[in-house]
């Protein structure tokens, strides 16, 4: 079991400069050579949402995820990542999945000292930076990285991908997180009552329909990749 961090939101420094290292929203610190990756259903280009380094007692010590997805298009079948289909928990991730199921959002996982500040980025999240808050509280009920899930219903830990590479519990984000826009940024597209796409009349974004999101890793550092699942 990975160590626990509270995600705690900066309050008193609002301003992004180029050390920050997990933060929400402002201007993505990936790789030079890393695309703004582009959605697959509408060919728009993603927002970026966050993104957290990994810190030195964890398994991707030395590593960063950045989240990405489509705030321009709404496809009922693509508001929350493609679930598996068999039985949880326990489950084996087959071979390409997460590679595959990443097509209206993009988790890039990179080598922290090779990211630098994207210029190139317009931001549309408002900039927060993250402090990570040690806790010995493992099964801690917040926005957090490492210890245990914090399971709104059942169990659904997956257990392994390709059938031999063991899985691990990353972060978890609590219900409800609304992530502040700034002011010339597009509104979110999202499903109407009436059952169509339309922008949204608020001034935040919502990833994955705002719901409890767990983060899941393959515990391999050659080629770490996530599964996101969600709860409701």
């Amino acid at each position: 079991m990975e160590s626990s961090y509270v995600l705690e939101v900066d309050s008193v420094d609002t301003k992004q400069n180029e050390n920050d290292s997990s933060f929400i929203g402002g201007q993505p610190c990936i790789p030079e050579s890393m695309e703004i990756p582009v959605c697959q259903l509408c060919g728009a280009k993603q927002t970026f949402y966050f993104q957290i380094a990994f810190p030195q007692e964890h398994f991707w010590h030395g590593f960063t995820m950045a989240v990405f997805a489509c705030t321009s298009c709404a496809h009922e079948e693509h508001l929350i990542p493609e679930m598996l289909q068999e039985v949880l928990p326990g489950i084996n991730i087959p071979k390409g999945f997460l590679e595959a199921y990443q097509k209206n959002f993009k988790i890039n996982i990179f080598e922290t000292k090779e990211g630098v500040m994207r210029k190139d980025y317009k931001e549309r999240v408002r900039f927060k930076r993250w402090n990570l808050i040690p806790t010995s509280d493992i099964h801690l009920g917040h926005n957090k990285l490492g210890g245990n899930p914090r399971w709104l219903l059942d169990d659904e830990a997956p257990a392994t991908y390709m059938n031999s590479i063991p899985m691990f519990f990353l972060m978890q984000m609590m219900e409800g997180m609304k992530f502040e826009i700034v002011e010339d940024a597009p509104l979110q597209t999202i499903i109407s009552l009436r059952g169509k796409p339309e922008p949204s009349k608020h001034r935040y974004y919502e990833l994955f329909l705002a719901n409890y999101l767990y983060f899941f890793g393959t515990k391999d550092r050659s080629n770490p990749l996530v599964y996101i699942l969600t709860q409701i």
